[in-house]
C-alpha cells in the first residue's frame, strides 16, 4: 500500500478550483452593490443606502446562492438593527408580532390534525366514492383546498397527503393517471394555498406588509373573501389542465374501481372527531370575528392549547411545540424587520417613487399586467416563497401610487401571483416531494414543463380579471382604469 501511495501522481502545486458561476455572480454583485449605492446615491443619507445595501444582499443571497433562506433573512435583520435602526427594539419586536404567534398557534393546530388523520380520512373517503377522473381530481382538490385554513406550511400539507398519493397510485396499473395524480397533489396544494391566511407564511407576512404599509389590516375573514374564490378558480383550471394535458379521452371517461386501500376507515381514530370539531371551531370563530370581536390568533391559541390536552389532540404542548417550523417563524419576524428598515429609513418611497416617476402615466392596466408577470416568473430565480414576496412587497407598495394603482390592491396581485411555481423541481418543496415519489409514481422535468407553460397564461388572466374586475367589486385594491 505505501508503494502504491508513494507512485501516485502528486496533485499539481497551486492548483485552484474555481467558484460555480452562480457563486461569481453571486459575489461579484455583492462586491459591487454596497460601491454602487454608496457612489451612485449619495444623495440618500446613511440609514437609507444601508438599508438598501442589506435589501440588495438579502436578494442576493436568496436568489443566487445555497445559503439557508432563513440564515440570509436573519444576517439582514441584523444589519438593520446595526446601522438602519437608531435602537435594535424593532427586530425585536418582531419576533412578537402578532402573526407570528398565529402561525405558531396554526402548526400546533396542523400538529393534532395530523396526528388524527382527519385530511387523509377525508381523502380516502372522497376516493372511495367517487368513480371517474374528473370525479376524483377535483374531490382531492377541495380536500387540499380544506387544509389550507389549518396548516399553515405548503410543505406541511403535502407530508399529509404523500400517504394518499402513494395508496392511489399503487391502486392503478395506468401510467398517464399516476403521473397525472403526482402533478395534481403539489399544484393543488400550492394554488389553493391562497384561499386562507394561514394557507402559507407568505400570506402573513404579505398581510403584515399591507396592514402597516395602507393602516388597513386582514384579518383571517378579509383574505378569505378575497383569496378564496382566485383559489377555487385556478385550482379548478389547472385540474381541468392536468386531466386534458396527461390523460386521454378514453382515460377520462373510463370508470374507477375504488381501489381496497383507499377505503375509509370502519372506526376512524378516536382522535378524528374532537380534533375535528377544535379546528372547525377555529376557522368558525375566524370568519366571524367581526361580529364577536376576539382577536383571530388569540382564537387561534385558544384552540392549539385545547388540542394539547391530554386525550384530545394525541400529543401534549412539548410535541405541539416540536412540530412548529421555527427556521419558518424566524424567517417571517427577520423579513418583517427588514422590511420595517426598508420604511423606518424612507428608502422604499424615495428610491422606488424617483425611479417610477417617469412611469406615472402608464396605463393601471398594464401595470397590473407587469406585476403579474413578474410575481409568476420571479420562482425561477428565488425559490422560497416567502422570500419572493419579501422582495417583491416593499417596492410594489411604495411605488403602486405612482402607477395609479391601490397599493393593497397591487401588493394582493403579487402574492396571488407568487403561488405559482410549478416549472422546475426546486422552485417548491411539494414539487420535487411529488415528483421524487416511488419508481413510476412520479414526474419528469419535461411534464413540469409542459404544465407550466399551460398554467401561466391561464394563471395570468386569471389574475388580471380578479386585480382589474372581481377585487374592486368586492371593495378592495380599485385600480382606476
Amino acid at each position: 500500500m505505501l508503494a502504491r501511495h508513494s507512485l501516485a501522481p502528486p496533485l499539481a502545486p497551486g492548483r485552484l478550483t474555481l467558484p460555480a458561476p452562480r457563486t461569481l455572480l453571486a459575489l461579484s454583485l455583492a462586491i459591487l452593490l454596497p460601491v454602487t449605492v454608496e457612489l451612485g446615491l449619495a444623495s440618500l443619507d446613511r440609514p437609507a443606502r444601508a438599508a438598501l445595501i442589506l435589501f440588495g444582499l438579502a436578494i442576493i443571497g436568496w436568489g443566487l446562492t445555497r445559503l439557508d433562506d432563513t440564515l440570509v433573512a436573519l444576517l439582514a435583520a441584523l444589519g438593520m438593527a446595526l446601522w438602519v435602526f437608531p435602537a435594535p427594539d424593532p427586530v425585536f419586536a418582531a419576533l412578537g408580532s402578532d402573526l407570528v404567534w398565529l402561525l405558531i398557534a396554526a402548526f400546533i393546530l396542523a400538529d393534532a390534525l395530523k396526528r388524527a388523520g382527519l385530511a387523509d380520512h377525508l381523502a380516502r373517503l372522497v376516493a372511495a366514492r367517487t368513480r371517474s377522473p374528473r370525479a376524483l381530481f377535483h374531490g382531492l382538490g377541495l380536500v387540499m383546498l380544506a387544509t389550507a385554513f389549518v396548516v399553515p406550511s405548503t410543505s406541511g400539507r403535502a407530508a399529509l397527503m404523500i400517504p394518499v398519493h402513494a395508496a392511489l397510485a399503487g391502486a392503478t396499473a395506468n401510467p398517464r393517471l399516476r403521473r397525472a395524480l403526482a402533478l395534481l397533489f403539489p399544484t393543488a396544494i400550492l394554488l389553493s394555498a391562497f384561499a386562507s391566511l394561514t394557507g402559507a407564511g407568505a400570506h402573513l407576512l404579505a398581510a403584515e406588509m399591507i396592514g402597516r404599509w395602507t393602516g388597513r389590516p386582514i384579518g383571517f375573514l378579509d383574505w378569505a373573501l378575497l383569496g378564496l374564490p382566485f383559489a377555487l378558480a385556478s385550482t379548478a383550471l389547472a385540474i381541468e389542465a392536468i386531466l386534458r394535458l396527461f390523460l386521454t379521452p378514453e382515460d377520462r371517461r373510463t370508470p374507477l374501481a375504488a381501489p381496497a386501500a383507499m377505503a375509509p376507515a370502519v372506526r376512524p381514530d378516536r382522535n378524528v372527531l374532537p380534533v375535528g370539531g377544535i379546528a372547525a371551531l377555529v376557522v368558525l370563530g375566524w370568519f366571524t370575528a367581526p361580529l364577536h370581536g376576539v382577536d383571530d390568533t388569540l382564537i387561534a391559541l385558544a384552540g392549539a392549547l385545547l388540542l394539547t390536552l391530554p386525550g384530545l389532540g394525541g400529543g401534549g404542548l412539548r410535541d405541539g411545540l416540536k412540530a412548529v417550523e421555527w427556521p419558518l417563524i424566524l424567517f417571517m419576524a427577520a423579513t418583517i424587520a427588514i422590511a420595517d428598515g426598508l420604511t423606518a429609513s424612507g428608502v422604499s418611497g424615495r428610491l422606488v417613487g424617483g425611479v417610477l416617476d417617469g412611469l406615472g402615466g402608464m396605463a393601471p392596466v398594464l401595470a397590473c399586467a407587469g406585476l403579474a408577470a413578474i410575481g409568476l416568473l420571479l420562482h425561477l430565480v428565488v425559490q422560497s416563497r416567502t422570500a419572493r414576496v419579501s422582495v417583491l412587497l416593499p417596492p410594489v407598495l411604495a411605488g403602486a401610487a405612482e402607477l395609479g394603482l391601490d397599493p393593497a390592491g397591487a401588493g394582493l396581485l403579487v402574492v396571488a401571483a407568487t403561488g405559482f411555481c410549478q416549472t422546475l423541481m426546486a422552485s417548491a418543496k411539494p414539487v420535487a416531494m411529488f415528483g421524487l415519489a416511488g419508481e413510476g409514481q412520479g414526474y419528469g422535468p419535461a411534464d413540469l414543463l409542459r404544465l407550466s407553460l399551460a398554467l401561466l397564461p391561464m394563471l395570468f388572466a386569471l389574475l388580471l380579471l380578479f386585480a382589474l374586475a372581481v377585487w374592486p367589486a368586492l371593495g378592495f385594491g380599485r385600480f382606476p382604469l
